[in-house]
């Protein structure tokens, strides 16, 4: 709740300084929340103004689009003539003369120092070093330690400012090692709080005290100083998104729709905890635009096709659609089950309202292999397997498997599978599709240096359309359940389905998703020529058309 007042407070104050006779009622709702999606706002016709522009903001790039006079989504190139700007800004103070100088996207990420930031540079580093370590909570936080500095890149993303003399590999949250040194995925530690290393005495009774009341205190400030640093950030971005927006429209742009990332590499709870909603909406006004919508990336991305899925509405006499979106990339995927909610009478805009909604982090590849494995070993097992009377050769990882586990025969099999499975797993995408002379060439995986078993390509192929169509089904009831949807209670029907597969499995998913759902004729998958099946491209279409319905509803063509 203290999320939604956060949102109308935004909206209530933006809407003040721009047209100080207007009210209207928050249109904006907690991402996630079962309740509508879209909530028909009561805007004034004097309330919005100009073109609304749609805007994906994504941890690590930012898009901006609009609807045209052609009734297409247009997204708006940048500087650099590319559609997607990293979502990245660099703030140099100079304190000598009081000046700031601002750089975006890549050329935050990429602009070497010259000579006078280098000092800068140097001169906040002798300055921090008078405050470490901290000796007594009680004081005020220095200044100095959230002075932007001018060798980082600041953002969203997992690290929220990239050091620009190193190289960060992004490892996805899908595992987390206990105390028992036990790996847990998925579901297993989605309550599970990761271990904090903390200094600390030890007592007399052998006990390492909890943090004081002043340490505490101390931490919830520099949380604070932290959001308010991110809300700089966020706020230029805004802004240098409103910049783009007008130089392309050659007009004021004062709204806009804004996307909250939801679908990454990361658990739900820890993106909605770093990119909370009110930081885009106070970001927003910051960067001087007005938020009418904040859109969660699964409800944008259905929203790209609602051109479609009204028709179809239309063509059903005004029964309510019943859609499936099913995300999957190389490290996560998501499943969500939307319904739409309203009068076709109406000439309203499509409203989704959640019916059911699952995210799974661990990577989907990682583990079908795992699945493949256990299939080939109990293959191994059951004697369906050939001995060579020579060992093999031309392994790179075969030593360390041999010294690894040459106590325990079964993992060293087992090591031996996933080695080979991960290179064919690899070799897999260049494939041909439909080719009985290809589909007919054996692959070796060996359990041992003298043993191994053996699958065709088409076998290969058979047990991964196997195993994905079990798996997502197993998604879509997990959706299910974990959103309290009872058996009796789930659509006797679904309508559409949209399918955004960015991992290697891409040419196969639609037809089996379509297996899942029923294989109906009547199944209808949303596809449209002009949006690639890439999250970014359709998020941003969807925002851009929500962006376009406040434009039509609007009374004024141009603002003040």
């Amino acid at each position: 709740m203290p999320v939604v007042v956060a949102l109308a407070t935004a909206v209530a104050l933006c809407l003040v300084s721009q047209v100080p006779s207007a009210t209207m009622a928050s249109p904006i709702v907690t991402p996630n929340s079962h309740q509508k999606t879209f909530i028909h706002p009561s805007v004034k016709p004097a309330t919005v103004c100009g073109t609304v522009i749609g805007i994906d903001f994504d941890k690590e790039e930012f898009s901006v689009g609009f609807v045209n006079l052609t009734n297409q989504v247009e997204l708006i190139p940048n500087k650099d003539r590319d559609i997607y700007t990293p979502s990245y800004v660099r703030i140099i103070d100079f304190p000598d003369d009081s000046t700031r100088e601002i750089l975006f996207g890549k050329d935050a990420l990429t602009r070497p120092l010259n000579e006078r930031e280098e000092k800068l540079k140097k001169a906040i580093y002798e300055e921090r070093k008078k405050y470490w370590p901290v000796q007594n909570y009680s004081l005020p936080i220095p200044d100095i330690d959230f002075q932007f500095e001018p060798d980082r890149a600041y953002g969203l993303g997992e690290f929220n400012s990239i050091n620009l003399q190193k190289f960060y590999w992004r490892f996805p949250r899908s595992v987390l090692y206990t105390e028992e040194g036990v790996m847990m995925v998925g579901d297993e530690w989605e309550n599970v709080s990761p271990r904090s290393n903390r200094g600390g005495s030890w007592n007399a009774t052998g006990q390492c005290p909890g943090p004081t009341d002043a340490e505490l205190e101390y931490g919830r400030k520099r949380r604070e100083k932290e959001y308010m640093q991110k809300l700089t950030v966020v706020g230029l971005l805004m802004g240098q998104a409103k910049e783009m927006a007008e130089e392309r429209l050659r007009e004021k742009v004062k709204f806009a729709v804004v996307t909250v990332p939801s679908l990454t590499d990361k658990s739900h709870s820890r993106t909605s905890r770093d990119t909370p909603p009110a930081l885009h909406t106070e970001g927003l006004v910051r960067g001087g635009l007005c938020p009418l919508r904040v859109l969660e990336q699964s409800e944008a991305a259905v929203l790209a096709y609602e051109p479609q899925i009204s028709k179809a509405e239309r063509a059903a006499g005004g029964r309510p659609q019943t859609v499936v979106f099913y995300y999957l990339n190389r490290f996560t995927e998501g499943i969500s089950v939307f319904e739409t909610n309203r009068d076709p009478a109406e000439e309203d805009f499509l409203r989704l309202k959640t019916v059911a909604k699952y995210h799974f982090y661990p990577s989907v590849r990682e583990r079908m292999e795992k699945a493949m494995v256990r299939y080939l070993y109990d293959m191994y097992t059951d004697g369906s397997h050939i001995a060579l009377d020579t060992p093999r050769k031309g392994c790179d990882n075969c030593e360390w498997i041999l010294d690894g586990y040459d106590s325990n025969p079964k993992e060293q099999a087992m090591a031996f599978l996933r080695n080979d499975i991960e290179e064919v797993t690899y070799q897999s995408r260049t494939w041909p599709l439909d080719d009985s002379e290809s589909d007919a060439k054996e692959e070796w995986f060996f359990v041992s240096m003298t043993e191994y078993v053996m699958l065709t390509r088409k076998e290969w192929k058979d047990f991964e359309r196997a195993w994905l169509k079990s798996h997502f089904g197993a998604m879509l009831d997990r959706a299910y359940e974990k959103s309290g949807v009872e058996i009796e209670a789930r659509p006797q029907r679904i309508d559409h389905f949209l399918i955004v597969d960015e991992s290697r499995f891409r040419n196969r998913t639609s037809s089996i998703m379509r297996e899942v759902l029923g294989g109906s004729a009547e199944l209808n998958e949303l596809v449209d020529s002009a949006i690639e099946h890439k999250l970014g491209l359709v998020v941003s279409h969807g925002a851009a058309r929500v962006a376009d319905y406040f434009t039509k509803r609007s009374s004024r063509h141009s603002c003040p």
